[in-house]
């Protein structure tokens, strides 16, 4: 019966691959990169999958050598919609019997290198299904490229550019950061809570993803199983054991679901969403603390959690988050003038000083981000005027110069107290830190402004200045090379600091490759 069912879906294959079957709807990939030899029963390959490829209407046909493979297909997740039609993100590829996926590949010495899935529009949608625990701990990544797969966790464009500038440098700090003894013996024992600030474990996810390199998927992994082993079930990281937003990092959890299919990260952000809601988006100069980190820590949640469930209460959340921020931007409290950053009482956000209106770049350049990425899913007007106003509150009000011992460098303040300078303390030495994450969103306002016709010269100017400095890590990196006595990893202190250089800053590349014309 298996021999006339497999003699059946050939033959199907065979007259859909002279009529139907296209480039674009056939992808392959490595066979060599799949564990057969697990001693279990099925093979489930987990296949990421960019937006508006395959529709939730099509049917599948796995093949190698353009030998029919059985295999069941499964729908986990569908790219987040406001009314268009669905389409797929996550897909399961069962393959049942091992015994019969090895009989099909033909003898040893034949057995192909690449498997072959293509695709075809049906009549019919294929439903969205729970994965079930077992199926998550059997599930492996497979994916045609590196490209796609950044399209689909990332959602850069489908561009083959050089990242090397980025990454090389990214790879030394990460030595150290997943180096638990080298952190420990620095003084950063792994239960101490402030270094897991700025979500360690999406920086090493995006690390994998732009590199290709599978050993930081297992370190990402690792670290993403700390967190979620820290959260409690109210949602709380019991390393800090008060709730505190700068510490609900939900990128990671919704990368690894995304690469693993792990239940756990599933059910973790639906926690941290939950108390999440515990921070109140609205900004009055009574009100006490706020700032836009904690706002952009909430937006984050929210629009992680929807992204990976369409859940409906998360889109309101999201919604209001927006609309407060909207308010505190172009119709600030206490009848301040607008300045394109959303304005809140200095006292506010440093619990000391004067209640004249305050922003600070580098936590806009966390609330950018998470704009960034509503606004990348759905095309939202309100995140998009954010992330555009917010550039040209940097370039008016967010920068000043270092001395000649910095080389007089543009810097991005720490703070802006808008009304009482005196307020800021500027410090040349640490506030280029920050080189990195003002850059990307100044880069974010660059983009915005260009596909909107929009002059974007003087932003764009800025986001060049930092970027330079930002890509100075590749010039420490390249004269390292030289060296016989460098070690694998560079030291970072704090360790945050790796969080906050590379969580929010994965679009450097192309933003740099696409602005400037580096190409």
């Amino acid at each position: 019966m298996l021999k006339l069912a497999l003699i059946a879906v050939y033959i199907v294959l065979v007259f859909f691959s002279t009529h139907s079957f296209s480039v674009e709807n056939t992808i392959t990939f490595d066979l060599a990169t799949i564990n057969k030899t697990i001693n279990e029963e099925s093979i489930f390959l987990l296949l990421p999958i960019p937006n508006q490829r395959v529709a939730l209407n099509s049917s599948f046909f796995l093949t190698a050598n353009n030998h029919p493979i059985k295999a069941n297909y499964q729908v986990l997740n569908t790219w987040p919609t406001m009314k268009s039609e669905p389409f797929i993100r996550l897909l399961s590829i069962d393959l049942s019997r091992l015994q019969d996926f090895a009989e099909a590949l033909g003898p040893k010495e034949l057995t192909p290198k690449t498997l072959t899935l293509t695709w075809l529009d049906s009549d019919k949608a294929l439903a969205v299904q729970q994965i079930n625990v077992n199926q998550s701990n059997l599930s492996q990544l497979v994916y045609p490229s590196t490209p796609w797969l950044v399209q689909s966790i990332l959602l850069h464009p489908d561009k083959a550019i050089d990242t090397s500038w980025y990454t090389e440098p990214q790879k030394k700090y990460a030595h150290y950061l997943t180096n638990q003894a080298l952190l420990s013996k620095k003084g950063y024992p792994a239960r101490q809570a402030s270094q897991w600030l700025f979500d360690r474990p999406q920086a090493i996810y995006q690390l994998f993803l732009m590199s290709g390199e599978n050993q930081w998927l297992t370190k990402a992994n690792k670290l993403a199983e700390f967190y979620i082993n820290n959260i409690d079930e109210s949602g709380l990281f019991v390393l800090k054991k008060n709730f505190d937003p700068k510490y609900l990092m939900p990128k990671g959890l919704l990368y690894r679901y995304l690469l693993t299919g792990d239940v756990e990260a599933k059910k973790t952000l639906k926690r941290i969403f939950e108390r999440s809601l515990d921070w109140d988006e609205s900004y009055s100069l009574g009100r006490g603390f706020w700032t836009e980190r904690n706002q952009a820590a909430a937006l984050n949640v929210a629009v992680s959690y929807w992204e990976l469930t369409h859940d409906e209460a998360a889109l309101v959340r999201i919604n209001n988050i927006i609309d407060a921020s909207v308010a505190m931007t172009f119709n600030p409290d206490n009848n301040w003038p607008l300045r394109g950053c959303p304005q809140h009482g200095y006292k506010s956000h440093e619990g000391w000083g004067d209640d004249t209106p305050a922003c600070s770049p580098w936590m806009m350049a966390l609330l950018g981000d998470a704009l960034w990425r509503f606004y990348q899913l759905t095309g939202d007007v309100r995140a998009a005027s954010l992330i555009d106003a917010f550039g040209d509150f940097i370039l008016n009000y967010g920068i000043y110069y270092g001395d000649a011992r910095v080389k007089n460098i543009v810097i991005a303040k720490y703070i802006v107290s808008i009304e009482n300078p005196e307020q800021e303390e500027l410090n040349q030495w640490t506030d280029p830190q920050h080189a990195c994450d003002v850059a990307a969103l100044l880069g974010k306002s660059a983009y915005i402004k260009q596909i909107t016709k929009q002059d974007n010269f003087m932003v764009k100017t800025l986001f060049r200045a930092l970027l330079e400095q930002c890509s100075g890590a590749y010039t420490k990196f390249k004269k390292a090379q030289k060296s016989t006595r460098e070690k694998n990893y560079w030291v970072l202190r704090p360790p945050r600091r790796f969080g906050w250089m590379y969580s929010t800053t994965s679009d450097l590349p192309w933003l740099k490759s696409l602005l400037l014309n580096t190409d």
